[in-house]
């Protein structure tokens, strides 16, 4: 999936339909949205910075969702909307923290009496 993805969906959370930025000058939004969205990507799964908007992502369904929050989270605090930020900061970290927090291992810790061996 390409970040304009991205962009798009949290873009439409902040209230910003694509008539506003088809109206006005995009470029410093999309290089805003750029910064948002690589930033965030990195923070979820290390991803490399990208180039444009255009690029392609794989990353999973829970980090795309997550994205978008995050990222709709950086714009908001970009065009100083700080109740917007703060409310799509509590989403972004519940979503990142279940990203975050997938279990690769489970490790039986059960103490063994000698009746159990």
């Amino acid at each position: 999936m390409k970040l304009n993805t991205i962009f798009e969906r949290a873009a439409r959370l902040c209230g910003m339909a694509e008539d506003y930025y088809g109206n006005n000058d995009s470029s410093e939004l999309s290089a805003r949205a750029l910064t948002a969205i690589n930033t965030t990507l990195f923070d979820l799964s290390n991803e490399s910075e990208h180039e444009s908007l255009l690029d392609e992502t794989s990353v999973s369904a829970e980090v795309f969702n997550a994205a978008v929050y995050g990222t709709a989270m950086y714009l908001s605090l970009a065009f100083g909307d700080t109740d917007k930020a703060a409310f799509f900061s509590k989403i972004y970290g519940d979503k990142r923290t279940a990203v975050k927090s997938t279990a690769a291992r489970i490790k039986d810790l059960l103490p063994k009496t000698e009746a159990n061996l």
